[in-house]
């Protein structure tokens, strides 16, 4: 039966320097002698706790190598192949990811940073596509408010047209206006 990890383990506090340090330990010595050394430390943890512990941070960092060389084989083939799209590039260092990961063996581990790595890729896409929204948004409030600006000039100069001295301000008016809007 699997149970969830209990993550106010000391075990899960760790800095990442310390977390490889006991891992580095855990290699080489049985688990009851990285218990007792823990312990010396002033971390009591079981037998079971390190041993889910070990299990989940050894996958952790075999996913990280996993993602750590997706992306360099991305950046290979941009160098490599200018002409691959995007889109394109991401597809193939995603398969790498997959594979890499695969091998790495917990399936329920890697569906679960699959799916969290796709569920970025989307927050991603739909930021941009907000920040696109936004910036037609922008741009279309930009040209209503240059229209009614326009507006406002041309009525203006209806008044002021007959009036020479008036007309010479209104064009430095209409310059300073226009500079301002654009």
């Amino acid at each position: 039966m699997n149970r969830k990890q209990n993550t106010n383990s000391p075990l899960y506090t760790m800095s990442e320097d310390r977390a490889a340090e006991v891992a580095d330990y855990a290699r080489t010595h049985s688990l009851s002698e990285t218990v007792a050394w823990l312990a010396n430390d002033g971390l009591k943890t079981s037998h079971t706790s390190l041993s889910r512990w070990l299990h989940r941070w050894t996958l952790q960092q075999r996913l990280l190598e996993a993602e750590s060389s997706a992306n360099e084989f991305r950046d290979w083939l941009a160098h490599s192949f200018p002409n691959l799209s995007e889109k394109e590039l991401d597809r193939r260092a995603g398969l790498m990811f997959q594979f890499k990961a695969v091998k790495s063996g917990d399936a329920k581990t890697y569906l679960a940073f699959a799916t969290a790595r796709h569920k970025v890729k989307m927050d991603k896409a739909r930021f941009d596509q907000r920040e696109r929204a936004m910036t037609q948004d922008r741009e279309k409030w930009l040209a209503a408010q240059r229209t009614k600006i326009e507006a406002g000039l041309d009525a203006l100069f209806l008044e002021v047209k007959d009036n020479a001295e008036a007309r010479e301000l209104f064009q430095r008016f209409k310059t300073v206006a226009t500079q301002a809007t654009t």
